[in-house]
């Protein structure tokens, strides 16, 4: 099984190359990606008991954040090591890790490359966030005795049906996990449909609740300022917005504006480096845009009431959150499943969202019941809601302070993380 599983990863890796190459997705860590460590890694791993945490991108390693304070008051004698898939997510994981820790990017998952790397680092816990299903990697970890967690597990949609298909090997892994700790009921049945143990399945909550009380800071006056917005302004935030959605959004900005001419608005694309891209769409349809990465940190810009601010930098959104009246959650007007609101609730933000937000159903479902958000089905019930919370700020007052309520009432996830592994090892 791992022959064929290698050989069909090598035909995807060489049909897909081109596109890496392109895009220079895996230009940092190639030597890591190869199963190559540092000297200093190796030097951390022996003759140590490690734990090791891995967690894909940017969002699971915030998730980390929170988890990996607690983790090291439960395992003192341990050695933590950090491990990412993207650059974003390594960033983040050395501002996690203590000096004496290590990061680096997850290797292939072939086996020749695995085996050798988990036998290096020989963990005793291994910790994935989210749901991180790497056939070799589970089976290398597994023969070498460490045992495997997942932690906020999460089953989407798309990721259920696909599972179902191959129920035979997913079955497998699954059985090979020590814990099963997922965000939702939901997520408990598909994990167990799909063949986890059903004693080792258990329903945590989502961490990110916790994350963004853990670091809910408000810098609203700060950010206002370093925009040349005003106190009587209505900003509008398009946070994480995918392709197609700018035009859409714009459009409902530009109809407003000739109506409100306090409102102002900044777009915060799910990838920065479509930054020009969007830059470029805007400037071609009409609008004039300027990048915060290019505000003074003190404001002082003067005639900026026409402009479209573009958020061009890694790691601020939460914090130009703060700064935000009204935010319009992305990836949710176009087929891309939404973006996480957590961010924004957890600094008392009146929320939209469009009709696809299959991938946090629970989250959204959440806020709809406590009217903390109001959900679109397109670009004129978008302009609609916008229309409507800047009339009635009232309304504006009672869905952000019902955001933040529901932010705090759905925490604790991490301390039952923590009870749980506790109670196994």
């Amino acid at each position: 099984m791992r022959i064929l599983y290698n050989l069909a990863f090598i035909i995807f890796g060489a049909v897909y190359l081109p596109y890496l190459i392109i895009t220079r997705r895996y230009r940092y860590g190639i030597v890591n990606r190869f199963g190559i460590l540092s000297r200093r890694l190796k030097c951390l791993c022996s003759n140590q008991r490690v734990v090791w945490i891995h967690a894909v991108s940017l969002g699971e390693m915030k998730v980390a954040s929170i988890l990996a304070p607690l983790l090291r008051k439960t395992f003192p004698s341990h050695k933590f090591i950090f491990s990412s898939v993207t650059h974003t997510g390594n960033k983040v994981a050395r501002t996690i890790a203590t000096p004496d820790e290590g990061v680096f990017y997850l290797p292939f998952d072939l086996s020749f490359i695995v085996d050798r790397v988990v036998a290096v680092i020989k963990p005793e816990i291994f910790i994935s966030l989210e749901t991180e299903l790497w056939p070799n990697l589970i089976t290398s970890l597994y023969k070498f005795n460490a045992r495997i967690i997942l932690i906020n597990g999460r089953v989407s949609d798309s990721s259920f049906f696909g599972y179902r298909k191959v129920r035979f090997i997913i079955s497998r892994l699954l059985r090979r996990f020590s814990l099963l700790l997922m965000q939702s009921e939901q997520d408990a049945v598909r994990v167990l449909t799909l063949g986890g143990p059903k004693e080792r399945v258990f329903v945590t909550g989502n961490l990110k609740f916790d994350l963004s009380l853990s670091g809910s800071r408000n810098k609203r006056r700060g950010i206002r300022e370093r925009l040349s917005i005003n106190d009587g302004d209505i900003l509008l935030i398009a946070g994480s917005t995918h392709r197609d959605e700018e035009e859409q959004i714009t459009d409902c900005f530009f109809q407003l504006k000739k109506e409100y001419k306090h409102l102002r608005l900044l777009i915060a694309p799910r990838h920065i480096e479509r930054t020009q891209e969007i830059k470029q769409l805007l400037e071609n349809r009409g609008y004039v845009t300027l990048r915060f990465s290019q505000l003074p940190a003190g404001g002082g810009m003067q005639d900026t009431d026409e402009y479209i601010f573009l958020l061009d930098t890694v790691g601020d959104l939460k914090t130009v959150y703060s700064a935000a009246d009204i935010v319009f959650i992305g990836g949710s007007l176009v087929k891309k499943g939404g973006q996480n609101p957590i961010e924004a609730a957890a600094l008392a933000k009146p929320i939209i969202f469009g009709r696809f937000t299959f991938n946090f159903q629970d989250v959204v479902r959440s806020f709809l019941e406590n009217r903390a958000a109001i959900q679109v089905e397109n670009k004129d019930e978008l302009r609609s809601a916008i229309q409507f919370l800047i009339d009635n700020p009232e309304e504006r007052k009672k869905m952000a302070i019902n955001a933040k309520d529901t932010v705090v009432r759905n925490s604790g996830s991490s301390q039952r993380t923590i009870d749980l592994i506790k109670s196994l090892l």
